[in-house]
């Protein structure tokens, strides 16, 4: 696997596993959180509405206890003056107002009046008799009941809906005053909308079969905020009893709660084009550096050529790798061209050893073969050299190899030529793109330059200086013929040579050059 996918596979396993994760945390720790605070407001707003609604019942009970107030002043003045034709304007003035309508009773509820107050002028709405019973029984039953002369409350009337009243009872001493006296609001649309208002909460009734129809619809409680941010409520009286079903439209919800939202969504195409740059920024500062590093590598290894370097010019960490693996590429240089030394030269000598020799040979074989050039060898053996050494010692005998390895560099100078020393006073000269001719020459002038050192050897049965044979064989490479026939027959021109008396060169009969 390449580097450029092992990071994108990290990478996408980081986001996925912090995706997870934060959707995990977001779904099990803070939305529930949050949706607790949150349920928390939205009941905070029901509460401040149905105290609301216990404000209005109070204002109410205020406004009927002002108008017994003033009732009862009407009969201590009843001996100065007349007021009972002003009884029922005193009513209508006190009840009128934000009112559906009022009633007047007797202290048993019979001989009852009702007036239309502001609204049910308006809308030509008023009671049928048997909501004014239910209002009466209900008025009354609750002053009875609390032993109190002023009461308000709640109530669901089967024609008329849900109401509000407020009801007062007195006990006068003239029968020209209503006993009871009862202030009832309709709670329609126009008050829960107005009473909403006043609290910045948008509110309005709903049937029954409606409120239960929509929760079931967003799967929602009472108490619960749908998916459209609606709650929904009920309103109850003193009693317990439903009055009205409500739906609250709250504000909209500070923080998503759908698993991919459009915050979400967002974040996520934000993320993977912000880690898509990250990825391409990568590449560009290391992938490609780095496969440009391994390719310089790979043609250093090939090449076997340490003394190439490899090039970044950046100050970093992969800097730094660099600098340390040029180091080594030195180091490595260094070591392979003592390597190469000891590989590929005579220890002795310093010129080529059998190894070389035999490479050369190889090589210089197929490339004359390849264009058809001749390829001439010259074998050299050092004569009587046995009893140089028995004479002079082997420290002696090191010196006249090294004299004689220093008269062939300086004969044969070009890059192609190969001069190696293959055994103990032997040593072979691989000419490339030489005749016969020409290497016959160059041997024979060899033989003259050793000759010319005069190298005591007094242990030579011949000339009484050190001397050299040589034998000389070329070849065009063609199928009929090889490498090792090529140095056969150097050798068996050798062995001629030192027949024929030393210190002479043969050339092979058999060479085709």
């Amino acid at each position: 696997m390449t580097l450029t996918r092992k990071a994108t596979l990290i990478i996408a396993s980081t986001m996925l596993f912090t995706i997870f994760s934060g959707l995990l945390a977001r779904e099990l720790i803070l939305n529930p959180h949050l949706k607790k605070i949150e349920n928390a407001a939205d009941l905070r707003d029901v509460d401040r509405f149905e105290k609301a609604v216990k404000r209005y019942r109070d204002n109410l009970e205020g406004r009927v206890s002002r108008i017994y107030s003033a009732a009862g002043l009407l009969q201590s003045l009843e001996a100065q003056l007349d007021w009972s034709p002003i009884i029922l304007q005193l009513a209508h003035i006190g009840g009128y107002g934000e009112l559906d309508y009022f009633i007047l009773a007797d202290e048993a509820g019979k001989n009852r009046i009702v007036k239309a107050g502001e609204i049910a002028e308006k809308t030509r709405r008023l009671p049928s008799n048997k909501t004014q019973t239910e209002i009466l029984q209900k008025a009354l039953s609750r002053l009875d009941k609390e032993d109190r002369t002023r009461t308000s409350g709640l109530m669901l009337s089967e024609d008329d809906g849900p109401l509000v009243y407020a009801a007062g009872k007195a006990n006068w001493s003239t029968d020209k005053l209503p006993s009871i006296y009862i202030a009832v609001r309709r709670i329609d649309d126009a008050l829960i909308a107005s009473l909403g208002e006043r609290l910045g909460l948008t509110v309005n009734a709903m049937t029954h079969d409606e409120s239960i129809k929509q929760r079931e619809h967003y799967g929602v409680g009472l108490g619960q905020r749908s998916e459209d941010d609606t709650l929904y409520s009920l309103l109850r009286n003193d009693a317990g009893d439903v009055i009205v079903h409500m739906r609250f439209k709250t504000a909209p919800r500070a923080f998503d709660d759908e698993i991919f939202s459009p915050t979400i969504v967002a974040a996520l195409t934000i993320a993977t084009l912000s880690w898509a740059v990250v990825i391409v920024l990568m590449k560009r500062a290391v992938i490609y550096p780095i496969e440009n590093l391994a390719q310089t590598m790979r043609r250093i290894r090939q090449s076997s050529n340490y003394q190439q370097k490899l090039n970044y010019k950046h100050n970093d960490e992969l800097g730094k790798l660099v600098d340390e693996y040029n180091e080594l590429l030195e180091h490595v240089a260094n070591h392979t061209s003592k390597l190469e030394a000891y590989s590929y030269k005579d220890a002795l000598t310093g010129i080529g050893n059998r190894r070389l020799f035999q490479e050369r040979l190889d090589y210089l074989w197929k490339l004359a073969s390849r264009r058809q050039l001749s390829l001439s060898a010259i074998v050299f053996d050092l004569d009587y050299f046995k009893q140089y050494n028995d004479r002079y010692g082997h420290d002696g005998g090191d010196h006249v190899l090294r004299q004689f390895s220093g008269l062939l560099k300086k004969r044969f100078t070009r890059e192609t030529d190969v001069i190696a020393r293959t055994g103990g006073e032997e040593f072979i000269v691989l000419l490339f793109d030489v005749s016969k001719a020409n290497a016959l020459k160059l041997a024979n002038r060899l033989v003259g330059d050793l000759r010319l050192l005069a190298i005591p050897h007094e242990a030579s049965p011949q000339s009484g200086v050190v001397s050299v044979s040589a034998g000389v064989a070329s070849f065009t490479p063609i199928k009929d013929n090889s490498p090792d026939e090529l140095i056969r027959k150097a050798d068996e021109a050798l062995y001629e040579a030192k027949a024929a008396g030393r210190d002479q060169v043969s050339i092979s009969p058999d060479s085709r050059a």
